[in-house]
């Protein structure tokens, strides 16, 4: 998997911010072997690096919009051992999770966000740490073009 490939396989494409920092994962994964990652073992570092679970995890949770423009977030957070219900509110579904972070007593910004059907990227910075993440739909979207017919074409 070349340079320029990093993030553009298995139907994933990253946006251009996230691309040079998918690229340190898998350059620092080969450094040793001295060989190029394969598309599966790119993918795994995919999914370890932005879809694994972090040091918060999302448990029962809605999001709906209450008024043109006004979104609200409902969830169970847990952190370590502590579980606890918070609510966020704002203007889409990234600033009302944001907003319940918050509550959870996490300071969150929002860098930078790209949506494509199927899944949301965003770079934020979380209590001073900038980094990227990424979250699949709720439901995935109805393609013919899924090989797998699981209609997530990153999976």
């Amino acid at each position: 998997m070349g340079g320029g490939d990093q993030g553009r396989h298995a139907g994933i494409d990253l946006p251009p911010g996230m691309r040079p920092a998918f690229a340190r994962i898998v350059q620092d994964a080969t450094d040793d072997s001295g060989r190029e990652a394969t598309t599966k073992e790119a993918y795994e570092l995919f999914r370890a690096a932005y879809l694994a679970e972090g040091a918060v995890r999302l448990h029962d949770w809605t999001a709906h919009e209450v008024a043109p423009g006004v979104h609200r977030f409902t969830a169970a957070l847990e952190a370590g051992d502590r579980v606890g219900d918070y609510e966020g509110r704002g203007t889409g579904p990234v600033t009302v999770f944001a907003d319940a972070l918050a509550g959870a007593g996490h300071t969150v910004e929002v860098l930078g966000l790209t949506e494509d059907g199927t899944a949301a990227s965003a770079e934020c910075r979380v209590d001073g740490v900038t980094a990227w993440g990424r979250a699949r739909a709720r439901r995935p979207p109805c393609t013919p073009c899924c090989p797998r017919g699981t209609g997530w074409c990153d999976e």
